[in-house]
């Protein structure tokens, strides 16, 4: 009742200001339908398993967001966005969430001729939204120069409290995450490139998911070096990005395990690379994470202050059911993680044509293998996804997919990893679905 409340004060205000001439509104109503199976989830341990029955769902879904934009001054602006009935249908009665309202925008950015200053909840990505991902608060500035620099802090946690320590002792201190961005524009290319320091603090509520393992940790740092570039070499349009991430988290303990420092490593490469020939695009996509055989390290494919809120800035592979292919069979970010620091090798052709002007359709085939193939029973996936979108109207619009996902699961050895295994019995049915979305953006 409390948010409905908000919410009611918050749209009284919106007209009082709209009367005025200074509100900017704009929108998405979306309804989507899901019928999957095999699929295991975000963090959850791959299934494959035609045995099992709760991986079998159909259901349909929808959110309803507003985004505003409230001219203050000249250059400076008030942006909120709020997501209304965000239900599963059939699963909320005769009201959504119990009046729950999303609020993922609340910012103000002061943009001026040689600079940018946006403070409050908002989203920071770098590059191509891999290693840095993160719906949150904090500040980020951008100095307008001819090599455009953009400085941030990222609050990602306060440990659980605004104290930094019990009466006991335990500690509660604070997650931060700071950044920095230098991008250029030349003739033939664009260039980005970043650094990301994450500063884990001492608290007794440090723990992230990975994949389907638990990590408790004292505290800790992370650090990602990246440089990414777009560029078109005549017909040719190509995107790359390449993630190095080095770090640490003290006194660590997978799911209530021994205790032991650990290093968090990653080294990774994505390339995209396509061409326009008329009504056809031909392209591919390349894929490449270096996984580690070491007890003593864990791999990560992307900042841990991102990594736990899986905000999926990153879609590749045409995108699959709201997220893509990989997220849904193998988990989180699997394109460069096939397993629990199995890395990846993979390789994504893909084709779209336009028939006609309101249809488009598309299609990508997938082959991935792990690099470090010790840690896991995965020898190879394969992957396939096609998509039709047709556009009813200016800003109506339907999209229909297929996806479908094909583990080659090696035979279980006593002595080494069975994550694809099930009561002695390999893991390797195939996992498919169909997805719907019926959209209007206002």
């Amino acid at each position: 009742m409390k948010k409905v409340l908000i919410a009611l004060v918050v749209l009284l205000f919106a007209v009082s200001v709209y009367a005025e001439s200074r509100l900017d509104l704009s929108g998405q109503y979306r309804m989507r339908g899901f019928s999957m199976e095999n699929f295991g989830g975000y963090y959850s341990a791959p299934d494959f398993n035609d045995n099992t029955k709760e991986d079998e769902t159909d259901y349909f879904d929808q959110r309803f967001r507003v985004a505003s934009t409230i001219k203050v001054a000249d250059g400076i602006t008030a942006h909120l966005r709020l997501d209304f009935a965000e239900e599963k249908w059939g699963m909320e009665g005769i009201h959504s969430d119990d009046g729950d309202i999303d609020q993922d925008r609340a910012y103000v950015q002061i943009d001026k001729e040689m600079y940018n200053l946006k403070v409050g909840r908002q989203y920071f990505g770098l590059g191509n939204s891999i290693a840095v991902d993160s719906n949150d608060v904090g500040i980020q500035a951008t100095l307008k120069f001819p090599v455009a620099v953009t400085l941030g802090y990222v609050k990602a946690s306060e440990g659980g409290a605004i104290y930094d320590e019990y009466d006991n002792g335990s500690k509660l201190e604070d997650t931060n995450m700071y950044f920095a961005n230098f991008g250029y524009k030349a003739e033939v290319a664009d260039f980005n490139g970043f650094v990301a320091m994450a500063d884990y603090g001492e608290s007794v509520n440090n723990s992230f998911s990975y994949r389907e393992n638990t990590v408790d940790f004292k505290d800790g740092d992370q650090t990602v070096i990246g440089l990414q570039a777009t560029a078109k070499l005549g017909m040719v349009n190509l995107n790359a990005e390449y993630n190095y991430f080095t770090g640490s988290v003290n006194d660590a303990s997978l799911n209530n395990g021994p205790t032991g420092d650990v290093d968090v490593v990653g080294n990774q490469l994505y390339v995209d690379g396509n061409a326009n020939l008329d009504m056809v695009k031909v392209g591919a996509e390349l894929f490449y994470a270096m996984g580690t055989d070491k007890d003593d390290e864990i791999q990560t494919p992307m900042m841990l202050p991102s990594y736990v809120q899986g905000w999926d800035g990153f879609i590749p592979m045409g995108g699959f059911a709201g997220t893509n292919i990989m997220d849904n069979a193998l988990g989180y970010q699997s394109m460069f993680m096939l397993a629990p620091n199995a890395g990846s090798m993979g390789l994504v052709p893909y084709v779209e044509f336009s028939p006609i002007e309101k249809l488009n359709l598309a299609a990508h085939v997938g082959y991935f293998e792990p690099e470090e193939d010790s840690v896991t029973n995965l020898s190879s996936i394969m992957t396939a996804v096609l998509t039709a979108k047709y556009k009813l109207y200016d800003n109506v619009g339907l999209i229909g997919q297929y996806g479908y996902a094909s583990p080659d699961v090696d035979s279980a050895d006593a002595n080494g990893p069975q994550d694809f295994y099930a009561d002695g019995e390999k893991t390797d049915d195939a996992a498919q679905g169909f997805y719907g979305k019926f959209y209007v953006n206002f």
